[in-house]
This record gives C-alpha cells, sequence and structure tokens, in this order.
C-alpha cells in the first residue's frame, strides 16, 4: 500500500510548483513601499523642508524688501542668482510632493519622474556653480567648494539611486497603474 501511495503522491519537483511559487513570494516580499524607498522618502522630505524653509527665511524677505531692485542696480548677476534660486526651490518644494502623490498612486509614472528628479537636481548644482563663479564677489574659496561639494553629493545621489530605480524589483512589482 505505501507503494501505491509513493506512486500516486505527486512531487513538487515533477509538477514545477515550486517555479510558480518562488516567483510569486518574491514578488510578494518585493511589493509596495519599504526598503530603500525609506531613505529615497527621507530625501524628498528633507529637500521639501530645506526648499521651504530657504524660500520663507532667505528668498521671501529679499523680495519684500525690495533687496532684489536694489542688488539688480549693484550688478544685474546678483538678482538673476536670485531669481534663479527662486525657481529652484519653488521647484524642490513642489515636486517631491508630485513624487509623493505618484507614489502614493503607485503611479508608474513615478520611477521616470524620480530618475528625472535626480537629474534635474544634477544640474542645477552645476549650473548654479557655473552663475556664481562668473560673479567675483560670490566667487570665495569657500563658497565655490561648498558648490563643488555639492556637485559631488548630487553626482553620488544619481550613481546610487538612478540604477536603484532602474532595476529595483520592488519599484517594478509595485508602481504599476
Amino acid at each position: 500500500m505505501s507503494n501505491v501511495e509513493n506512486d500516486l503522491a505527486i512531487k513538487p519537483e515533477d509538477t514545477g510548483a515550486t517555479e510558480i511559487l518562488q516567483p510569486i513570494e518574491e514578488k510578494a516580499k518585493l511589493y509596495g513601499f519599504g526598503g530603500w524607498l525609506y531613505l529615497v522618502a527621507l530625501g524628498f522630505l528633507l529637500t521639501f523642508g530645506s526648499s521651504l524653509i530657504y524660500l520663507i527665511d532667505t528668498i521671501l524677505p529679499i523680495y519684500q524688501n525690495g533687496l532684489l531692485s536694489e542688488l539688480h542696480e549693484e550688478n544685474w548677476k546678483y538678482s538673476l542668482v536670485i531669481i534663479y534660486e527662486t525657481v529652484i526651490n519653488i521647484f524642490f518644494v513642489i515636486f517631491p510632493v508630485f513624487l509623493v502623490y505618484l507614489g502614493m498612486k503607485k503611479k508608474k509614472l513615478l520611477r521616470n519622474m524620480v530618475i528625472n528628479f535626480y537629474i534635474i537636481n544634477f544640474a542645477f548644482n552645476i549650473s548654479y556653480y557655473l552663475i556664481t563663479n562668473s560673479i567675483e564677489e560670490m566667487a570665495t574659496h569657500e563658497f565655490m567648494s561648498e558648490q563643488g561639494r555639492n556637485i559631488v553629493k548630487s553626482l553620488v545621489t544619481c550613481l546610487i539611486w538612478i540604477p536603484y530605480f532602474i532595476n529595483s524589483k520592488r519599484v517594478k512589482n509595485t508602481y504599476i497603474n
């Protein structure tokens, strides 16, 4: 009798059931918000917060006090820097909110938008370096060193997170709508 049971018993390796279950288990493990995405979200939160504070505490008073026109009269490049910083910081306030919306809705578009966000941040740091370097009064060694560090940080960010968003199974399994 035991011999008959063994012959009639279905072994998982004979049916391919383990092959079917493996991807389902892997997909279930790597689905949803978690893992390294917590660091990405923290980065967006910090970007949002620091840009909002900078806009309120530093940029807004320049516009309210009429300092922008004074700076323009002294050197038009100063006003260019202020306007450029304003636009970029508004972007860094609005875009992370948009990314959070895409993330909550599990939109497939999130992946490309995050990659674009990191590329734009890198491009901003390079262009800001070039603009401020053209203003002799701003191009102090300390200031330009800080801007150079910002370029390196944004490059490292791109080198880490862009491949992550391209290759991550969690991102592919979660953001599908």
